[in-house]
């Protein structure tokens, strides 16, 4: 992963060669762009963003593939270089998260409005998948509306534009801060008034009916890597060392669901409650 950052921050050709060829590969595309930005600034990222949107653009004139899903990529390649000039402006994870959150809100609506006939396809390829599903498990009765699938689109692309900046900021940390990136992502917490707002709407979300769960999702994701946040500390302060962040990732995979709703109830509690604070006053009786 070193030798591709440096290779990226060699000169603006190499960031660009990776951004275009990081379309085959998760996140490296916008990772390389949102590195580039937290270095060298917006305008230099513009610049290697065009390399990366170059392919996605020829699948769009081409019709190959579902409009839907390639316009995600490019909205993700757009959010992430926003969100890296917000962090780069603002050293803040959590003014840097809730610009991606609501970015990704807006590209999700947008997509709904002006690629509808693509998010029916994917709509009824979704609906075609459940009820073969269906087939298999009689309790299966959700048919996903174009709004659930909306809902859908934004989580993916706040999710990937998210851990592409993560990746991105550990990067500049192992080229230029070595140590520096889980420092600054261990005191990852929001303020009390904006885990409130975000977990109040994701709740709303869940009681209004499944078609809102994948909004819900959404909403959840910065409380969520806030909780994943308070794992790392939690780990590093305790000493456990790194192989039990190996188990929490494996349970984190195997378990997304149920897990996920864990690691955001903890988000929202630690804004409220502080947990990292009365660690460190327990530690200093």
């Amino acid at each position: 992963m070193r030798a591709l950052a440096e290779f990226i921050m060699a000169g603006r050709l190499r960031a660009g060669l990776v951004a275009l060829l990081g379309n085959f590969l998760p996140l490296v595309s916008p990772a390389a762009v949102a590195l580039v930005v937290l270095r060298q600034g917006l305008s230099e990222g513009c610049l290697v963003l065009l390399w990366a949107v170059l392919p996605l653009l020829i699948l769009v004139s081409a019709g190959n593939m579902n409009g839907a899903m390639v316009w995600a990529s490019i909205f993700s390649l757009l959010v992430a270089l926003i969100g890296a000039s917000v962090l780069t402006q603002t050293r803040a994870w959590t003014s840097a998260l809730k610009v991606v959150l609501g970015l990704s809100m807006v590209s999700a609506l947008a997509m709904k409005l002006l690629l509808a006939a693509d998010v029916s396809a994917m709509r009824e390829a979704l609906n075609e998948m459940l009820r073969q599903l269906q087939q298999q498990n009689s309790a299966l009765v959700f048919e996903p509306s174009e709004l659930f699938v909306a809902g859908l689109l934004g989580w993916v692309i706040a999710l990937t534009a998210a851990s592409a900046l993560i990746l991105a900021r550990w990067w500049q940390s192992l080229l230029y801060n070595p140590g520096g990136f889980g420092i600054e992502f261990h005191a990852l917490r929001f303020d009390k008034l904006s885990a409130s707002l975000l977990f109040a709407a994701l709740m709303a979300c869940y009681l209004l009916g499944q078609e809102y769960v994948a909004w819900g999702n959404l909403l959840g994701l910065p409380l969520l890597l806030s909780g994943v946040a308070l794992v790392h500390h939690s780990v590093a302060f305790t000493g456990l060392g790194r192989r039990w962040l190996v188990v929490f990732y494996m349970g984190l995979v195997f378990l997304l669901g149920p897990l996920s709703s864990v690691l955001i109830g903890l988000g929202f509690l630690d804004s409220v409650m502080d947990f990292r604070s009365r660690l460190a006053a327990r530690r200093s009786l």
